[in-house]
């Protein structure tokens, strides 16, 4: 078997394309754009790639096996949809989509087909993140807080602005989410938001630009996640985890776990760009071979996306949402 593949979208698109071509038995044959210009620059530089702003062109395509998917939030679910009904396997940018009903639309026709998708949540494969995972006593953990600070607002007011349902959660909170159940092997009962839009109110985008959500898990572990997109930082997921006898920080000065009243240092790649590829290339490997286990299973995703949607309920009502796992 090989893998060939369709992109869509070269803007992290492009990193997708690196992921895919040439590892193992895999290729892109076509990259859709929607730029014009960028459609110019892509024929010269992948002259042997068939280029197009048609995206229907992949979905026709019989060769094609695979679809990444990397364009802007709201193509996302009509893109899944056609991959499914033409027998495509899928990567997709988070979220894969953005209400409760595409959701589970998602969900049913995938379970008639014999295809598997996945969601580019790349934290997974920080290394950092991986050493901080095994030093959690699940048992002992009785509060985290995780904050993934934006760092680059003026990306608020390009294409997020336009997108009737963007949100911070969606497009940013989701990936320390996942994080958090991945860390604790664990999914919350209920998820209350709360969100404030005064640094953005008088700017084009007008959806909220920092969130905030507490969420609760069965064993009385309290969980505390932001989305910030207006902070004067730089890009960062920060964590502190508090365990019974000790606590695990990721800070903009170091990683660290402190214990009574001694420090260590956490030694690790952080941001650990060049590992976010393993991800695909992963999915790449369970397509192959049906013994390799998926970094993320399809279950993970849907479960992760259960959780945003449901602080979206609770941000747009104002009040405690008890989770629906699609």
């Amino acid at each position: 078997m090989k893998i060939i593949s369709g992109v869509i979208g070269m803007g992290i698109g492009q990193k997708h394309y690196e992921a895919i071509e040439n590892y193992k038995k895999s290729k892109v044959k076509i990259i859709c754009e929607k730029n014009r210009i960028k459609l110019l620059k892509l024929k010269k530089k992948y002259p042997n790639k068939i280029i197009t702003s048609d995206e229907n062109v992949i979905f026709k395509d019989k060769d094609i096996n695979l679809v990444s998917i990397a364009s802007y939030d709201n193509y996302h679910f009509k893109q899944i949809i056609k991959s499914l009904k033409n027998n495509k396997n899928i990567i997709v940018e988070k979220p894969m989509c953005l209400t409760f009903k595409e959701l589970k639309n998602i969900k049913n026709l995938l379970n008639k087909k014999s295809l598997k998708i996945t969601s580019n949540l790349v934290l997974r494969t920080n290394s950092l993140f991986k050493k901080i995972k095994r030093k959690i006593n699940k048992k002992d953990v009785f509060y985290i807080e995780a904050d993934y600070i934006w760092g680059r607002k003026i990306k608020l007011f390009g294409w997020r602005s336009k997108i009737k349902n963007y949100s911070l959660i969606l497009g940013a909170a989701i990936h320390m989410i996942d994080l958090i159940v991945w860390f604790i092997k664990d999914k919350p009962i209920k998820v209350h938001a709360f969100g404030s839009n005064k640094v953005t109110k008088n700017s084009k985008f007008k959806k909220k630009s920092l969130i905030v959500m507490m969420l609760e898990f069965k064993n009385d572990l309290i969980v505390k996640i932001s989305a910030n997109g207006v902070a004067e930082h730089q890009h960062f997921h920060e964590i502190k985890i508090f365990q019974k006898n000790e606590t695990i920080v990721n800070t903009i000065k170091g990683s660290f776990e402190i214990k009574k009243d001694k420090i260590f240092q956490i030694k690790g790649k952080y941001p650990d760009k060049k590992n976010r590829k393993l991800l695909i290339q992963n999915f790449i490997r369970t397509l192959l071979d049906k013994k390799i286990k998926p970094l993320v299973t399809v279950q993970d995703q849907f479960d992760v996306m259960s959780i945003c949607l449901a602080a979206e309920q609770s941000l747009k009502y104002r009040r405690k949402i008890k989770i629906k796992y699609v």
